[in-house]
């Protein structure tokens, strides 16, 4: 069986778009978006590694059975990344502050 290989210019191409989304995630972190700053760069860091895996490991380029592994292995880690974030927005704050003295434990004299 013979497989197509992708044109070099498909590759300049995703270098060029690997390129922009890097400049994206730079000035994006210039421009300080508060909470939405941590979605827009898992968004763009997920189109890069999109890219990576179907033009560079030449994912597109193979049958299905071969690419499942890749995509249980993203599952997975997408779904204990979920786990994970649950876990700690579930959490409840600890106090920085210093306990009153009514709240600390009172001292008791040792049996004899």
């Amino acid at each position: 069986m013979t497989v197509k290989h992708l044109s070099s210019r498909t590759y300049v191409i995703v270098w060029l778009l690997l390129m922009g989304l890097t400049l994206a995630s730079y000035l994006l972190s210039l421009a300080h978006l508060g909470q939405a700053d941590v979605v827009a760069a898992l968004l763009i860091a997920t189109a890069k590694t999109v890219l990576v895996l179907l033009f560079f490991m030449h994912l597109i380029e193979q049958r299905f059975a071969n690419a499942l592994p890749m995509i249980v292995a993203a599952l997975l880690l997408g779904l204990l990344l979920t786990l994970m974030l649950s876990d700690v927005t579930s959490r409840e704050a600890i106090s920085r502050r210093p306990l009153p003295p009514s709240a600390l434990p009172r001292a008791t004299a040792a049996p004899r």
